[in-house]
């Protein structure tokens, strides 16, 4: 019982702690500075999940259900009453302007307090996005 997030949350500078170590461009480190400071716009996944949906060969629908809202989300959970729900919460992708690198940040949130995330850096080889490491990576 996996449902996404609608909502894109805005970045902070957890991502700017996750790379300090990472030898990345500069450039990249101040684009990521810029978007964290000035991107607060709310977007949502709708429009990119309804894509995916209409033209997955691996039946990831089955997998996923629809986007939803927090509070939605906590709605069904009480209605259920079952301990297998997670929300997935995936913030606005950060893209490298000038190369194939994108920094993600990724949390599951569970009704019973099992949360875990990770910062994903990644790197698009071939046109594909491809996890390169995970930055930041926690439990509870």
């Amino acid at each position: 019982m996996l449902y996404l997030y609608c909502n894109q949350p805005s970045n902070n500078e957890e991502l700017i702690e996750a790379v300090k170590d990472h030898k990345l461009p500069k450039e990249f480190l101040l684009e990521i500075q810029n978007k964290i400071k000035n991107d607060a716009s709310e977007k949502s996944w709708s429009t990119e999940l309804e894509l995916i949906f209409n033209s997955d060969k691996t039946n990831l629908k089955s997998k996923v259900n629809n986007c939803l809202s927090l509070e939605k989300y906590q709605e069904i959970s009480k209605r259920l009453n079952l301990n297998n729900q997670r929300l997935m919460i995936i913030n606005k992708p950060i893209y490298y302007s000038k190369g194939n690198i994108a920094l993600v940040k990724i949390v599951f949130f569970r009704n019973i307090e099992h949360n875990s995330g990770s910062i994903l850096l990644m790197e698009k080889i071939n046109e594909i996005w491809t996890i390169k490491e995970y930055l930041n990576s926690w439990s509870t």
